[in-house]
């Protein structure tokens, strides 16, 4: 499989930038690099374990956390990678995705910013690229949300996603019942995402208001 964009990185270089590249199982990393080097800078999301090996062992978590801006940290920071190796971890998540345009997260961003409300539905119901839906509930700027998912969506093994509520039986819509699972507080990065793995949001939001 060819990582054409990588190569892209390679030959002209990042102009001292990142470059986000996706790969064919979702997941999104980040690359900065200069033309011809044999070693490049990566951001791997925390769902990519890093690979056993020397080539990564110049990790900077300040780097990571003071390049996050407003959103929670999600993820890790490698200098001088050599080329070999991300080129090889690129192939082990089945290359670059065909789509590299980022998936569209508006309705899960406007909620965030503005949070979700109050009320009988204060809940807000996001169909998903594949179909799926998911529910969020957040505070306007509060960079936590409460997350469900439903039963056909395995949460990320990742700390973020302990507090899960195993009690509450969310409410039906449009009456069909929602089994699944609801978790609380997690960072919105986390969910973003989650949601950017699917495919991003759904194009029809219809009976999801």
């Amino acid at each position: 499989m060819t990582a054409t964009h990588f190569e892209q990185f390679l030959t002209d270089g990042t102009n001292g930038v990142h470059y986000n590249l996706r790969l064919a199982d979702g997941q999104v990393i980040s690359i900065k690099a200069a033309s011809c080097a044999a070693t490049v800078d990566v951001y791997l999301p925390n769902e990519i374990g890093t690979p056993d090996d020397e080539s990564w062992e110049l990790e900077d978590p300040w780097e990571a956390w003071l390049t996050a801006g407003d959103e929670p940290v999600d993820g890790r920071y490698f200098y001088e990678v050599a080329v070999a190796k991300v080129r090889t971890l690129i192939e082990e998540h089945g290359g670059e995705h065909a789509d590299q345009s980022a998936p569209v997260t508006d309705r899960f961003d406007q909620a965030v910013t503005d949070g979700t409300g109050t009320g009988r539905r204060p809940m807000l119901r996001i169909r998903l690229a594949d179909g799926e839906v998911i529910a969020i509930k957040a505070d306007a700027g509060g960079g936590y949300v409460d997350v469900y998912l439903p039963e056909a969506i395995e949460p990320p093994a990742d700390d973020a996603w302990e507090q899960e509520e195993r009690e509450l039986q969310l409410t039906r819509l449009n009456g069909q019942p929602l089994p699944g699972r609801l978790f609380y507080e997690v960072p919105a990065a986390h969910v973003r995402a989650l949601i950017w793995k699917r495919g991003g949001e759904h194009t029809d939001q219809t009976n999801f208001a």
